[in-house]
Formats: structure tokens, C-alpha cells, sequence
């Protein structure tokens, strides 16, 4: 009898278990480090895709609608499948920013600066830079960019990244599936192990859906000492895989 209970009492002891993230000096987890979206698929459709000539298959990364669909807007379900057929237009492949929450979904690594002031976020790809302040202050007015302007604050071991102000030109993927300016994104970092931080955005863009919506995928820390290497991508141009003959052509 006193065995079973012993039995009961570790099972319960690790069902309640809670990890213990590495805290900065003013008690806030530790993100810091460079890490890596584990889904790959997300890259190429955050709906899920069968696997096809070069492009990886592989499950919808949007947990909300349960069916892992994007709820388009009529109008918008057409843009998208427009973008499809053309995806050369894919803003990254001409040397753009991936934008918000696309930044987060490539196979490249993102690296994680912190202090008590701000959290940055260098992303390997077109050497982006986003600026994360936590100390309460207003949105920009004004201003339009391709990763909109962020504000973050902790809501226990979360951090939570508001983001608006976009300029309405990104996608989220290199399937077509897009954003426009109304998008208003609310990220969501909480580390859940070690080595992973289980990041979520909820987006929002009454012009472009019929309701909010939620992308969850793994960011996989990296191994230490990894570094950010130099991505050489020119604003403007014309590369093979986007623009199929454009290595052909002459400049």
C-alpha cells in the first residue's frame, strides 16, 4: 500500500513540475541565445502542404481555426491564390524583410538580445533588426514598416510582443498567403524547456480575414556558440528559385 501511494505521489510531483527558465538579473526569463524554427514546412505554407518537387510536406502550423485554415475574406482568398500563381512577387525574394509573424517561420536562425530595457531580435536573414522596448512607452505615430513597431511587456514568464504599423506589403509564407496594412499581431514567447520557447502569434486584419487567427510553432535553441552568418541578399534582386530563367537574363 505505502508503495502505490509512493507511486501516486511521483506521478503527481511530475505532472505539476514547472519548468524553471534561467531569470535575468531583475527576475524576467533569460531568452537570450540563438535560435530556429523547428518547423520547416511553415516556410513554404503555414497551412500544411504535401511534399512536392523541392518544398518539404507537413501540418498546418495554425492551431486556431482548428481546421488549420487562414479565414479569408472572399475578396482576399482571391488575392491569395493570385499570389500563388505569381510568386515571384514574394517581397523576400526581392531582398526584403520577411515582416511579422513571418520573421519567426523560415529555417533561419534568429538570435535573442536582452536586458531590462529591450529585447532584439537579429534575424539572419536580410540582417533585419527589431527593436523591442519594455518600458511601457506608445506606439510611433505615423510610421509604416515591414516588421511594424513593437512593444513589449512580461505577463509572468511570457513575453509579449504587441505589434502594428505595418506597411501592408508582406507575406506570410512563399505559398501567397498575405497581410495587409490593418494587420495588429500579439506574439507570445514562453519558454517551456532548456532549449525551446514555444512562440505564438495571434493576427488580426479585418480586410484580409473574417476573424483573428493563431500561428504556434517550436523555436529550437541552436548550439552554443552558433553565429549569425552573413545572408547576402541585395534589395531589388532577381534570384532563380523566385524569378525561374532570371539567371539567364541579362541586367
Amino acid at each position: 500500500m505505502r508503495f502505490l501511494l509512493l507511486l501516486v505521489s511521483v506521478a503527481a510531483f511530475g505532472q505539476s513540475a514547472k519548468f524553471e527558465p534561467p531569470r535575468q538579473a531583475d527576475g524576467h526569463p533569460d531568452l537570450q541565445g540563438v535560435w530556429r524554427n523547428a518547423s520547416i514546412v511553415a516556410a513554404f505554407n503555414v497551412e500544411g502542404q504535401k511534399a512536392y518537387y523541392n518544398e518539404p510536406g507537413g501540418l498546418s502550423v495554425i492551431v486556431d481555426p482548428p481546421d488549420g485554415k487562414l479565414p479569408y475574406l472572399g475578396d482576399a482568398l482571391q488575392k491569395a491564390n493570385d499570389n500563388h500563381v505569381h510568386r515571384e512577387r514574394d517581397p523576400t525574394g526581392h531582398c526584403h524583410t520577411h515582416g511579422v509573424p513571418r520573421s519567426l517561420v523560415p529555417p533561419f536562425p534568429i538570435e535573442i538580445v536582452e536586458d531590462s530595457n529591450h529585447v532584439v531580435l537579429l534575424s539572419e536573414t536580410e540582417h533585419s533588426v527589431r527593436i523591442v522596448p519594455l518600458d511601457g512607452r506608445p506606439h510611433l505615430k505615423n510610421y509604416h514598416a515591414w516588421a511594424g513597431d513593437s512593444r513589449g511587456r512580461w505577463e509572468g514568464d511570457t513575453l509579449v510582443v504587441d505589434v502594428i504599423d505595418f506597411n501592408g506589403r508582406t507575406w506570410l509564407d512563399q505559398s501567397g498567403n498575405f497581410v495587409d496594412e490593418n494587420e495588429h499581431v500579439v506574439e507570445r514567447f514562453t519558454m517551456t524547456g532548456p532549449d525551446t520557447i514555444v512562440y505564438e502569434a495571434r493576427v488580426e486584419d479585418p480586410t484580409v480575414y473574417s476573424r483573428p487567427w493563431t500561428l504556434r510553432v517550436s523555436l529550437r535553441r541552436q548550439t552554443r556558440g552558433t553565429e549569425l552568418i552573413e545572408y547576402d541578399c541585395i534589395e531589388g534582386e532577381r534570384d532563380e528559385i523566385h524569378f525561374p530563367g532570371a539567371a539567364s537574363q541579362k541586367h
